[in-house]
């Protein structure tokens, strides 16, 4: 009986292993990959995501993983820190400041990672978005604050 048990999470190990090995690219119309960020689905998600707030709430895995801004290098954070809908601030369409901040897509997977920092790297946020089977959504979100939180 334990044997078949083992087997089974062997099996669906092995699953959940091999789909998240998939292609996730996405191919362009000449037939070339490009990042999932850069593909117009999520070009649509991303923008609406910024402005309109009752789509961000409905594209948000809550209680949401991350971490609040660190002010302080002294900062604690809980172990179980978890962002809640209740206490929710609504995110903009990004804003570079006049250049006070850049933003980097990554694609790790099918997952958009977006971090946004300043030009000194001492102050950055980082968005993690993942497609579910009802859409994109936010998975992961850690704050405006000091970057090297380590």
């Amino acid at each position: 009986m334990v044997t078949a048990f083992r087997s089974s999470l062997l099996v669906a190990a092995l699953v959940i292993a091999l789909s998240a090995c998939r292609q996730n690219s996405v191919q362009n119309h000449a037939g070339g990959n490009i990042p999932v960020y850069e593909s117009q689905e999520f070009q649509d998600f991303y923008e609406k995501f910024g402005t309109d707030s009752v789509y961000q709430m409905e594209h948000i895995v809550f209680p949401l993983e991350g971490m609040p801004a660190l002010q302080d290098t002294s900062d604690v954070i809980p172990v179980d820190f978890k962002w809640q809908r209740e206490s929710w601030i609504m995110h903009k369409p990004y804003d570079d400041m006049n250049g006070t901040f850049t933003r980097e897509f990554i694609d790790f997977k099918g997952i958009v990672i977006e971090k946004i920092a300043d030009h000194s790297g001492r102050y950055s946020m980082e968005r993690r978005f993942s497609k579910l089977p009802d859409g994109w959504h936010l998975i992961y979100y850690r704050a405006m604050g000091l970057s090297d939180f380590n």
